[in-house]
């Protein structure tokens, strides 16, 4: 999945057990074509180190992330996750069987601060917080996509 001009690593997704698919509902993401338990290694992850906030990059500390469009960039959301990452040592663990035909799913709130943007969630869980911010991100109150969500809210009550 990854070009040819990353450092061959045997840990990296291959394209017959990872696709990156996209549906009206989620946009783009990753299923796996393969089952995994808890605890297994589901992939080394690789791309571009970059300074600023990306649609499809995950921090691996404060001003510092990782762009990587080919694979890790497209994980879901949820909160109720099945992987989490290793940002050190730049791994996915699953959290939870999984099974092929799966999407990946990570709480976006694990590795970002902030988000490249904050949006409403329907992920579906029973943990579901109904709207994803990174871990030290304040809800931005004036966003307009933000206020049609709690109008929605209060009238389905």
């Amino acid at each position: 999945m990854y070009p040819e001009t990353y450092t061959d690593n045997s840990l990296y997704p291959k394209q017959e057990d990872f696709e990156i698919v996209q549906d009206d509902k989620t946009g783009f993401g990753v299923i796996t074509h393969k089952d995994f338990s808890r605890g297994d290694l589901v992939a080394a992850i690789h791309g571009e180190i970059i300074h600023d906030i990306r649609q499809h990059s995950l921090q691996i500390k404060p001003g510092v992330h990782l762009y990587d469009i080919h694979f890790s960039g497209y994980f879901l959301h949820s909160c109720a996750p099945n992987i989490r990452l290793d940002m050190k040592r730049m791994l996915v663990f699953a959290t939870r069987k999984i099974k092929a035909g799966d999407y990946l799913l990570m709480d976006y709130a694990q590795t970002e601060d902030v988000l490249y943007k904050q949006f409403p969630c329907s992920c579906g869980s029973k943990r579901c917080r109904g709207w994803i911010t990174g871990k030290k991100q304040a809800i931005d109150e004036t966003d307009s996509q933000y206020q049609e969500f709690m109008l929605n809210k209060v009238v389905a009550v």
